[in-house]
């Protein structure tokens, strides 16, 4: 037995570890007692930590082999390649996908014998619904990994499998007739596609345990939760495109319209949950204050509350670094414009406005409690404007928020370079 040992980020007693690793049949464990965990863990674990404590909880997280300096190799080519994968990974684990990527396409350009490189690039490529380009890149995985590597092989046969359901629920021109199956608990009311849960015999109560973690962040950040149960219905990708698809002029994974509809894996994994997070995050939203706005509220709650999920910041350095050159150009976009919503925006200018309003929500979340956050989102139902409910919560308006964000903003880079700006990306949109 192999494998690989993690330290889960976020809260928690000082001291406490929790241990993953992999047994010979491809299954993950979990605990928190280092009693129970196999020596041969134990001392992976230890070898790693100083490298890469970086493994996810989550089945589509940051869980891989770690890239390791082959014997004799300092100062080499190859030495330079293992940089650019730990920089890489450590991007993941940031957040940094996109510049996660880069590196790693460049590494695969570099040194294309390396495996570790198309696991990562699987993972990725997974997370995004790429299935045909994760698949390729897993085969790849599966042709260079040596017998050091023979648990993380049997990973990429399990996953494999894995994807293989994914594309045959995607497949519209296969797809039956949509059969919805039900069950309940005190908080949520969901229906789920049968398919779903004959591939995976343990679907309803997965996503049900999804959805009660939501639940729980959504009261611990906002102070308030539904008071009537909330209904969710979870589609396979066909069908929610046979169902759905008239309904938008763009592509979606997900609405609200009194009940969360969300296209759902056929493995629920961490993409899911995520997911979840942020649709509970606007029907709560919804419910509170009988509207959508203002919109970026409403979005910067949601974004902040699913990045929360996958234990990432608010915010990263690049992401702010992108506003800090906005900011300079004078392309900042006022509040006040992304109240109504986010319609006539550009691609770029909507990634800004994402990113603009959880930067906003993560200011305030600094200087309030979740009773005065409820309290805001309360006012809001009430019939009181952004404007009053701010000025109650923190003394200012939007304008003044405005104002204080890019203040913070400039301070983090006072003297930004051009060719800082120019390589500054801007976060994700939609």
């Amino acid at each position: 037995m192999l494998l690989c040992a993690a330290w889960l980020v976020g809260p928690r007693p000082a001291g406490s570890e929790a241990f993953i690793w992999v047994d010979e049949a491809g299954v993950t464990h979990l605990t928190d007692d280092s009693s129970r965990v196999p020596e041969a863990a134990l001392k992976q674990a230890a070898e790693d930590a100083p490298v890469d404590a970086l493994r996810s909880l989550w089945k589509d997280g940051i869980l891989g082999p770690s890239p390791r300096t082959p014997p004799g190799s300092s100062g080499s080519e190859k030495d330079r390649v293992l940089r650019l994968l730990r920089g890489a990974v450590e991007d993941l684990r940031r957040g940094e996908t996109a510049r996660a990527a880069a590196t790693l396409r460049s590494v695969r350009r570099i040194d294309p014998q390396r495996p570790e490189t198309y696991w990562y690039l699987a993972l990725l490529d997974r997370q995004r619904g790429r299935y045909e380009s994760a698949t390729l890149n897993l085969q790849r995985f599966l042709e260079l990994a040596g017998s050091d590597l023979q648990t993380w092989k049997t990973s990429a046969r399990r996953r494999l499998e894995a994807l293989e359901d994914e594309r045959r629920l995607a497949d519209t021109s296969v797809r039956q007739d949509l059969r919805l199956l039900r069950t309940s608990n005190d908080h949520f009311r969901i229906e789920f596609d049968a398919e779903l849960s004959e591939v995976s015999s343990e679907y309803a109560s997965t996503v049900m345990s999804y959805l009660e973690e939501a639940r729980r962040e959504v009261s611990a950040q906002i102070g308030v939760e539904p008071i009537e149960p909330l209904g969710v219905v979870f589609y396979s990708k066909a069908a929610y495109l046979q169902a759905h698809r008239h309904r938008f002029s763009f592509q979606t994974v997900g609405f609200f319209d009194g009940r969360i509809h969300v296209t759902s894996p056929a493995h629920p994994s961490g993409a899911l949950r995520s997911l979840l997070y942020h649709e509970y995050t606007h029907a709560v939203f919804r419910e509170q204050t009988g509207g959508d706005r203002p919109y970026w509220l409403n979005e910067g709650l949601a974004e902040r509350i699913e990045r929360e999920s996958r234990r990432l910041p608010a915010s990263t350095r690049s992401e702010r670094a992108s506003l800090r050159t906005r900011i300079e150009a004078g392309m900042w976009i006022p509040l006040n414009r992304l109240a109504p919503s986010f319609s006539g925006l550009t691609d770029e200018e909507a990634r800004a406005a994402y990113l603009q309003s959880v930067v906003a929500v993560a200011w305030l979340e600094q200087r309030t409690t979740s009773e005065q956050r409820a309290r805001l989102v309360g006012r809001l139902g009430e019939g009181f404007s952004i404007d009053q409910a701010l000025h109650e919560a923190v003394g200012i308006d939007t304008r003044g928020l405005d104002e204080a964000l890019q203040r913070e903003i400039r301070s983090e880079f006072p003297s930004l370079s051009s060719a800082q700006q120019i390589g500054a990306g801007v976060g994700r949109g939609k």
